[in-house]
């Protein structure tokens, strides 16, 4: 839609390190209790839920010892996916304070910035960008979550004729440049 107003996409697809699986169950109880109003007995039925979990792995037929799962939701569950945006939720703050628009389907989030095809708009679009992203990487730390810098991608979308007025040759993540992408998958709903 946005290519109808002849401006451009800056379209940033980023890539979370196991994120199903480092999900701190401490942070997200308190988060379900402090952001979503979740108490008492709900409350106590995920506690009940993520607590005391194992698995093991099975090797020709013999399972030695099963381990504890102190993080993480379970994948494969109807919940996993919805316990983990509920975890993430913070994330929408983020993108609200340096971004007009954004898409986040579980494990898979994407950024996107819209501009005009003129220098000085994508310079604007980068550092609104960058600054975003950065917002991000700070938050994930202290969530205990990691963006994996080497495997997010960009690409910029528009038209060859509006493409060719800007070039925007790399996107800083982390300490990590990123190049453009001819193309890119989009995993999400």
């Amino acid at each position: 839609m946005k290519m109808n107003k002849q401006h451009l996409t800056l379209l940033v697809l980023l890539d979370l390190s196991a994120a199903f699986d480092t999900v701190d169950h401490v942070i997200l109880l308190n988060r379900l209790n402090s952001n979503f109003c979740i108490s008492g007995r709900v409350l106590s039925w995920f506690r009940s839920y993520l607590h005391n979990r194992s698995q093991s792995v099975s090797v020709n037929g013999e399972t030695p010892r099963s381990f504890d799962v102190k993080h993480g939701v379970p994948q494969g569950s109807c919940l996993g996916p919805l316990l983990f945006i509920l975890y993430v939720s913070k994330l929408f703050t983020i993108f609200e304070r340096h971004l007009p628009e954004v898409h986040a389907y579980a494990d898979d989030t994407q950024l996107y910035i819209a501009f005009k095809p003129e220098p000085e708009h994508a310079t604007n679009a980068v550092a609104a960008m960058q600054a975003c992203i950065t917002d991000i990487r700070k938050w994930m730390l202290m969530d205990k979550l990691m963006l994996n810098d080497e495997k997010t991608e960009f690409i910029v979308i528009g038209t060859r004729k509006q493409l060719v007025k800007v070039d925007i040759d790399s996107l800083c993540v982390g300490h990590t440049a990123i190049l453009p992408s001819s193309e890119v998958r989009n995993l999400g709903g």
